[in-house]
């Protein structure tokens, strides 16, 4: 049997605490999430959860990182064999909250969002990985522009801003109402919206 390192078995308890902690926020929300709940929830005490993390937010800070992340394993997963334009509807609908696991990553991402305000920590955060992920999705539209796949003349700076502000609109009402939103119907307005960057 292959032991493991010191380095993985800390990554392996980190990962161990960050399933525990979605769990019970995407479950009873964010206030309630103690590190005294995520210690009973994983079978130990909060010394030992202290030994990862200092206090809540940190763990907190940990968790967005972590949300982010596992989007973008999602992403990275979905589009992998897929070019071209199409790659924008293949992106979109694998972060959308389609199953369980997904809407358990989106009600701890509205989660974080409520709780931002008076949270300097969360807040700059949150703008840095926003930042990160709409130039990931310039790069992705540039690529497209290279390719002649969609209009030359686009502000991409826009573009990738309302691509984020139309998957959270859509992620936010799928979780509210999702019987609005059959996959087929999803992707009639992704893809509405993706036939607005070709050029006529």
């Amino acid at each position: 049997m292959t032991k493991l390192s010191v380095e993985e078995k800390q990554s392996d308890r980190r990962s161990q605490v960050a399933s525990a902690t979605m769990k019970l926020i995407a479950e009873q929300g964010l206030q309630k999430t103690s590190l005294r709940a995520i210690a009973h929830e994983l079978g130990c005490t909060t010394g030992v959860l202290t030994h990862y993390f200092r206090n809540k937010d940190e763990l907190l800070l940990f968790m967005l990182e972590v949300v982010m992340e596992r989007l973008g394993e999602k992403t990275a997963i979905a589009t992998q064999d897929i070019q071209g334009i199409e790659r924008l509807t293949v992106m979109m609908l694998a972060v959308l909250p389609t199953t369980d696991e997904l809407k358990q990553i989106w009600r701890v991402w509205l989660a974080f969002v409520g709780h931002m305000p008076g949270h300097n920590g969360l807040m700059e955060e949150h703008k840095t990985l926003y930042q990160d992920f709409k130039a990931f999705l310039k790069s992705e539209l540039t690529a497209l522009v290279d390719m002649g796949a969609i209009a030359t003349d686009l502000d991409l700076d826009f573009e990738a801003a309302a691509w984020i502000a139309l998957m959270d609109g859509i992620g936010v009402n799928m979780l509210a109402a999702p019987q609005y939103y059959s996959q087929q119907q999803l992707k009639t307005m992704i893809n509405r919206h993706v036939r607005s960057l070709i050029k006529p």
